[in-house]
């Protein structure tokens, strides 16, 4: 529905603005306006609409933030949930390493892993007793991959992590996890930037079509017309667009059944 008001919001503004602008700027630079212009406006402003919705789609509805964002913001990872993982915890002082299996744990806001007796998943023993050097994930065929914890050793420390926020890189491979919420697996996609690059370069072919062939502005005029509000759009529209039309999260099942019950007592009250 959002979508849908976005569609229609853009197609106004777009052929208002292009039906002003080339009334006073045809008018200065040609002596006269192309002709039948509103027809042509509203062409150009729903056809830049058209794709400017279109993009907000593909990237609002992507598996991980920004996937297909502006050039300055967009994030061409793919992601994959985790259910469940071993944390493999190399002991500080014994030297040796043990694995503990962990797995989701349900009905929270937080992803949250536990192990079998109910403890919460923690990188490191607060008493300095264990520090995770890795994690086991199953894949899609159930087969366990490796993650390596990003770590250095330091005198009179031993081992600690490597970056902020704790990568965990694979073993022989690209993707990785971050230690302190290791509910996704991110894995660069040089596909993902490819169609990224793509969504930003032709949006700016967007704006030359509407100026150029649509409104029938010189080809030269029309390129510094598409650079000038295609910046525009990456710095300050498609932000906004792709924060307005974010899907609502869904509530956990805790909460739905709060809110059920909730609903049943105020009604068993008449």
């Amino acid at each position: 529905m959002v979508l849908i008001v976005t569609l229609a919001v853009l197609t106004l503004a777009f052929t208002a603005a292009f039906w002003g602008l080339s009334l006073f700027l045809q008018g200065y630079l040609y002596s006269m306006p192309a002709g039948r212009l509103p027809l042509r406006a509203l062409t150009a402003g729903l056809a830049l609409a058209c794709y400017l919705t279109m993009w907000t789609y593909f990237n609002t509805r992507a598996d991980s933030e920004n996937k297909y964002g502006t050039f300055f913001e967009f994030n061409p990872t793919g992601e994959k949930d985790i259910k469940e993982f071993d944390a493999i915890r190399y002991g500080v002082n014994t030297k040796d390493e043990k694995t503990v299996p962990f797995k989701l744990q349900t009905g929270t806001k937080e992803p949250i892993f536990v192990d079998d007796g109910g403890q919460r998943f923690k990188l490191a023993d607060a008493g300095g007793g264990y520090i995770t050097v890795a994690m086991m994930v199953p894949d899609a065929e159930g087969k366990k991959v490796r993650f390596d914890a990003e770590m250095r050793e330091e005198p009179r420390i031993g081992k600690v992590y490597s970056t902020d926020n704790k990568l965990f890189k694979e073993k022989a491979g690209s993707r990785f996890l971050e230690g302190e919420t290791p509910n996704k697996v991110m894995a660069p996609s040089s596909g993902t930037l490819i169609v990224a690059m793509a969504l930003n370069l032709l949006m700016f072919a967007a704006w030359f079509t509407a100026f150029w062939p649509i409104l029938q502005y010189l080809a030269g005029h029309a390129v510094g017309l598409a650079l000038v509000f295609g910046v525009m759009t990456v710095v300050v529209l498609m932000p906004l667009l792709f924060k307005l039309n974010q899907p609502k999260p869904a509530l956990p099942v805790v909460a739905v059944n709060q809110s059920m019950e909730g609903l049943g007592s105020s009604n068993s009250r008449f």
